[in-house]
């Protein structure tokens, strides 16, 4: 047992790329061929998605056989042995570092140290964190949290939630108008309202449809279409007042959203209230 071996956070057999953002390594592993890889533990938990192929995994309590778009949550040293099949198989892991078993121990502690995700809401966020892993923006840290809370509310034990909206979610929505300038803070923003940010942010995307930080986003990207079209600032002063880092942040994150870049959406938005 000595010489079992213990992967270091977000190292993976496969050829893998990381990324690491809002306290956890985000990595895509890729196994071009099938084989067995030995017991072995990983010093932090890590939740794990299947893309394509096929991948089994089984420890002394469990035997796992993953299909695409399978998610499962494991804790960290847990003991299991991997069989990659024939044809190989990529898959998509999230490595917890930092304080985050500290947020799932708040909340109740995991329900079981390995068991599967079913249901939209994790796949969601898993996928969500994926597409934040592919575009690695620098300003993605608060995005990547959002969506880790709700992922440690999602594998924490805790009472089943109700059917109604929790009054402090409309202090919430005026807490998002009002500050979208400011960088996101989800534990001050939480703490404001009393909960745990965990729970503001299961909450928010249950009864909103979408994330805190998506939301305040959005709110950003209004208001520089408004900008836009109501005087001739520069793109880096109107960025600035926005709530972005700079210029190149707006751009990116607005292009992205809207289709096309801001200097285009000014001209072409002008050159239609001409045209009217």
């Amino acid at each position: 047992m000595s010489d079992e071996a213990v992967f270091p956070a977000g190292y993976f057999t496969g050829a893998t790329t990381s990324w690491s953002s809002g306290g956890a390594m985000l990595a895509e592993v890729r196994h071009s061929v099938g084989k067995s890889v030995p017991p072995h533990r990983h010093e932090a938990a890590y939740f794990s998605l299947l893309l394509e192929g096929t991948y089994s995994e089984r420890g002394a309590d469990f035997d796992l056989v993953y299909e695409p778009y399978t998610l499962v949550f494991h804790a960290a040293g847990t003991r299991h042995e991997d069989r990659i099949g024939d044809t190989g198989c990529r898959f998509f892991a999230v490595a917890l570092q930092g304080g985050w078993d500290a947020v799932i121990a708040e909340l109740g502690g995991a329900r079981a140290h390995v068991f599967e995700l079913e249901g939209g809401d994790p796949v969601w966020a898993v996928l969500r964190l994926y597409r934040e892993y592919c575009a690695r923006d620098a300003h993605a840290e608060s995005a990547v949290e959002d969506l880790l809370y709700q992922l440690c509310a999602l594998v924490a034990r805790r009472p089943d939630e109700g059917s109604d909206e929790p009054d402090w979610l409309h202090a919430i929505d005026a807490t998002v108008r009002e500050r979208f300038r400011d960088p996101i803070d989800l534990r001050a923003i939480a703490g404001g309202a009393g909960v745990h940010p965990a729970h503001l942010c299961r909450a928010f995307r249950r009864f909103r449809g979408r994330t805190i930080s998506d939301a305040m986003l959005g709110m950003r990207i209004q208001h520089v279409c408004r900008r836009l079209l109501d005087g001739d600032d520069s793109l880096s002063a109107i960025a600035l007042e926005s709530g972005f880092a700079d210029q190149s942040h707006m751009t990116r994150v607005f292009t992205r959203v809207t289709g096309r870049a801001p200097g285009a959406h000014r001209r072409e938005e002008r050159a239609n209230l001409i045209k009217s």
